[in-house]
């Protein structure tokens, strides 16, 4: 078995929650702050390797916030599915290479983008 697929979960006792000491976060240097967060086995940063494998998702939410629109509103404009927009929004689904190319347009020329979709003809 590969160490990778190993999964341990832990369930904390919600009725005793361990309590931050912000006193003494708030004394301690971005220096220590950043030596702390490097101690914790738990929190490694990412290396080189794990950054280039990692899948990077369109701001989706951001372009619709930007664009003033609720999901409702910008699935219908844009004649994408509620739920797949739902989806991107709460990460369950990373657009694909058509929706990404998509998204991309509709965040330099949303307009146009809706125009030719009111286009009866293909």
């Amino acid at each position: 078995m590969n160490e990778e697929n190993i999964t341990i979960s832990f369930d904390l006792d919600p009725n005793n929650i361990p309590e931050t000491d912000w006193t003494a976060f708030d004394a301690m240097t971005e220096e220590e702050r950043y030596a702390a967060a490097l101690s914790d086995p738990d929190a490694q940063p990412a290396n080189e390797e794990q950054l280039a494998r990692a899948r990077r998702s369109p701001q989706v939410r951001a372009l619709r916030r930007r664009l003033n629109l609720t999901q409702e509103q910008f699935a219908q404009r844009f004649h994408l599915a509620l739920g797949t927009v739902r989806d991107w929004e709460q990460g369950r689904n990373q657009p694909d290479h058509a929706a990404k190319a998509l998204l991309q347009v509709i965040a330099f020329a949303p307009d146009v983008v809706e125009e030719a979709l009111a286009q009866k003809e293909l």
